[in-house]
């Protein structure tokens, strides 16, 4: 129904983006966790610099998307893509507390922005 709905009325799709390494070998609960830390401080910039989009991926139900790069380079690569863009990102450096050292880059997330615009960075990436 949300899908017709922005269909009929010409909204952009927009969605969430979650890159998490998967060199690291992390299990699914902790790759649960920094995506879940990905996705907070998304959404905490968004609302913090009014981000356009904001308020259709909202409306649109949230869409978080989670794929795969093999390596940190991997990662920063899209992610400096990403910054050329102006899209909102966020890189996630675990606490060291359980399965990675301290100050390992586990995931990168942008988002909520346009998903055309998402998809030109990250098309070539396999879904989590």
């Amino acid at each position: 129904m949300i899908k017709l709905i922005a269909k009929t009325f010409g909204i952009n799709k927009y969605k969430m983006v979650l890159i998490v390494r998967t060199d690291l070998r992390m299990n699914a609960g902790k790759i649960g966790s920094q995506c879940a830390h990905a996705a907070v401080d998304l959404y905490r910039q968004a609302l913090n610099n009014q981000t356009i989009g904001l308020k259709q991926w909202s409306f649109l139900g949230q869409p978080k998307i989670v794929l795969k790069v093999n390596s940190e380079n991997d990662l920063l690569e899209i992610h400096k893509a990403a910054q050329v863009k102006n899209m909102n990102t966020c890189l996630v450096y675990d606490a060291g507390k359980t399965v990675v050292d301290e100050g390992t880059l586990t995931v990168m997330g942008i988002g909520p922005h346009e998903e055309s615009e998402i998809d030109s960075l990250t098309k070539h990436l396999k879904l989590l």
